[in-house]
């Protein structure tokens, strides 16, 4: 590379190589041919070093390939420009050096600096800086047939087809990373507070109804990744689990568990006859909250169920849980709930008495004991169905199964997608003669066009919404009316994640117990501590409290978390008098069943009972006033979490919500006219995500199916104009 510098031909920054935070020789070198005041020179290369140095940094890579990188910006007013260089260890992947100067470009370009070139001074595993700064963009075009934007399930899957095919792809992502709404982070390693590094899912962290028709379920087969069976075999539980009061500190009585649980399968089974009474039209229109409200009433006069306060706290808690967990029920349609296969427990007057519920506890603690200690190996067909929880996550599983040697370029938020026409040769065994052929311009918000014959956009409904201007997304021409009006009917909900890491000498909650649900409706407990994660809890939360939090910031939401874990296991009354994680008797008179009576109860549904106390259930049904301990009151200062993370989809200007949902009002065809390839005649932008699969919607098994059902698409409308240019030619 040439050491001479010209303003067409940014020199080679060679001779100034440095060390991360060297700028000042890198920049010295552009004073012969530019001059610049000296006060924005500095302030220049600080603003540069302190944000494009800062994200270069956050990237981790392994190796021993070096490359040097000079970067010139200058300001809107072109009246500076500066030289950085910046020395990067292990860039092992082109892929991954494209990534980082996309993050660094659109960062820059968001905070007032703008990149003109990027010159790459040594060849990076045979790449020509000019060809690099092509891929880049800056007004040029990647070589690709199709062009996907989002690097999510469905836009990976959807690459993934299409280069197993053979078909040239690359993938726009806005963030700094890969995977959208999976979202794998990795708690650092402190030997001064004894933890190593965890990885823990901020989004998607389940795989969901694993048989073989599921193809999420095929790959980890495949590729075997660490996964542990969910308790109950159900992501986030509330039955098989640990209640407790946040308000008082106790344990609830598995006997309180299956009596609201059983209440609440008979509402569950009669919401659907009475969405299926109203015809799909009407359920569309009615919420899920007054289908709900209307069910319970019947319910409980028809098994003449009596709940206590607490009991109707629990049923509220189940409630959130079930059917308010991406979406507040009352602006949720009840044609959910129109398709469920729920008669028997309709019908079955016999689930929710006493004696049915008696039964059913005995049962459910024996499940709840089964869920103790759960074993994290890798993943195992033998284990049966249901749901598997991820223990080290989506993105080093699925995630980098998706994208392994994926041409993907990241910090590359899409502003417009433009259908234009380009001039091609068409020869038809006959003399040339020129016409117009469709293609497709993406524009990117750090200026950069690309062009393609085919888009896929995965991003999520939230995005297509328009609710952010730093994600909106143009369509030139404009899309239908059919599918814009689906774009606004859909939902964009929120369900989000705090994760907390104490030291492992502080753990104070039920070690091996995997779910770990309170009373209070914001939060259902995941004990990662249980599944190999020392110290460590992950809270789903659902609405509204994750719907902006309340306007509290980080440590304003961890407050919430921690007064309602202080109230769960550490703050204990002295009145109270029992021991720890031991059921008592409710304070609130809950009716609970005497010994004579338990005996002659279990008698008649042909159990053994020698002992008036058989032992063990008395905590299945909270007999356990005056017979504990009294505790040893905890007199030292409540533990301070080593980490924590507050995951904000609802806020995140590329996502804008966790997944979607069937608002008051949206039809089942909207999601079919949402997923429609456009125009209709002669597609060339097709769309993916979980919000456009009628099978998985709000899943990454439908998001990836959709992912790859788009690249199929694309496959059939390339085959069709083959066959149609085979046919001019023959005639």
């Amino acid at each position: 590379s040439s050491s001479t510098a010209a303003a067409s031909n940014p020199p080679s920054a060679i001779d100034a190589e440095g060390e991360l935070g060297a700028s000042t020789d890198a920049a010295n070198a552009f004073r012969g041919e530019w001059e610049v005041d000296e006060r924005l020179l500095s302030g220049a290369i600080e603003k540069f070093e302190t944000i494009a140095f800062s994200l270069l940094k956050s990237f981790a890579f392994s190796g021993s390939d070096i490359a040097s990188l000079l970067v010139v910006n200058y300001t809107r007013e072109e009246k500076l420009r500066v030289g950085q260089t910046v020395r990067i260890q292990g860039l092992e992947k082109a892929k991954a050096y494209n990534g980082m100067i996309g993050v660094v470009s659109g960062e820059l370009t968001s905070r007032g600096v703008y990149p003109v070139m990027i010159w790459e001074t040594r060849r990076l595993l045979g790449i020509k800086p000019e060809k690099l700064l092509r891929v880049l963009g800056g007004g040029e075009q990647m070589n690709v047939k199709v062009l996907i934007i989002g690097a999510g399930a469905a836009g990976l899957a959807a690459a993934k087809y299409l280069q197993d095919e053979k078909i040239s792809t690359a993938v726009l992502e806005a963030r700094p990373r890969l995977g959208g709404r999976m979202c794998t982070l990795t708690l650092p390693g402190r030997k001064e507070q004894g933890v190593r590094p965890e990885n823990v899912d901020m989004g998607a962290s389940y795989i969901h109804n694993c048989d073989t028709s599921n193809k999420i379920y095929q790959i980890a087969l495949k590729e075997k990744p660490l996964c542990a069976v969910g308790a109950g075999s159900r992501w986030a539980d509330t039955e098989c689990a640990k209640w407790f009061d946040e308000k008082t500190g106790y344990k609830m009585s598995t006997f309180t568990n299956a009596k609201v649980h059983l209440l609440h399968w008979k509402i569950a089974a009669h919401m659907t006859r009475l969405a299926r009474k109203m015809g799909a039209e009407k359920a569309q229109k009615t919420s899920m909250l007054k289908v709900f409200n209307q069910a319970k009433e019947k319910m409980i006069k028809r098994v003449n169920c009596q709940l206590t306060d607490t009991e109707m706290r629990m049923l509220e808690t189940i409630k959130t849980r079930m059917w308010g967990y991406v979406s507040n029920p009352g602006e949720t349609a009840a044609e959910l709930v129109r398709h469920l296969q729920q008669d028997e427990v309709d019908q079955n007057d016999f689930i929710g008495t006493e004696i049915y519920n008696m039964q059913y506890s005995v049962q459910l603690d024996m499940r709840i004991a089964t869920t103790e200690s759960p074993t994290v190996k890798k993943i195992d067909p033998n284990d049966g169905g249901g749901d598997r929880l991820l223990a080290d996550g989506y993105g080093p599983f699925l995630v980098k199964h998706l994208s392994k040697g994926m041409r993907c370029v990241t910090g590359k938020s899409v502003q417009r997608i433009s259908i234009v026409e380009k001039k091609g040769e068409s020869t038809g065994g006959r003399r040339p003669k020129r016409n117009k052929q469709q293609q497709v311009q993406v524009r990117c918000r750090d200026g950069s066009t690309y062009l393609c014959d085919y888009v896929i956009c995965t991003v999520p409904i939230g995005v297509l919404q328009q609710k952010h201007p730093a994600s909106r997304i143009e369509f030139q021409p404009p899309l239908p009316s059919a599918k814009r009006n689906a774009i606004r009917s859909l939902g964009s909900g929120s369900h989000c994640k705090i994760v907390v890491r104490f030291k492992p000498e502080d753990v104070f909650w039920p070690e091996t117990t995997p779910q770990l649900v309170p009373l209070d409706q914001r939060f259902h407990i995941l004990n990662l501590h249980a599944y190999g994660k020392p110290g460590t809890l992950c809270a789903h939360v659902w609405p509204p409290f994750c719907f902006g939090w309340d306007n509290l910031d980080d440590k304003g939401v961890l407050k919430e978390f921690l007064t309602t874990l202080k109230g769960m296991f550490w703050r204990v009354k002295p009145e109270m008098k029992m021991t720890k994680h031991v059921d008592p008797v409710e304070d609130d008179g809950d009716k609970m069943v005497g010994k004579q009576t338990l005996s002659s109860m279990l008698r008649g549904m042909g159990l053994k009972c020698p002992n008036p106390d058989p032992e063990g259930l008395s905590a299945v049904f909270g007999e356990t006033k005056g017979k504990n301990e009294p505790v040893e009151f905890k007199k030292k200062p409540f533990p301070t979490p080593v980490d924590y993370i507050v995951a904000r989809w609802d806020s995140d200007p590329f996502a804008l919500g966790s997944y979607s949902y069937l608002k008051l009002g949206a039809t089942w065809q909207q999601i079919e006219n949402l997923a429609a390839p456009y125009p209709e005649k002669n597609p060339h932008i097709f769309f993916a995500g979980e919000a456009t699969s009628l099978e998985g919607i709000q899943c990454v098994t439908g998001a990836h199916k959709s992912g790859e059902r788009s690249a199929q698409q694309i496959l059939a409308v390339m085959a069709s104009k083959r066959r149609g240019a085979a046919q001019r030619v023959l005639r």
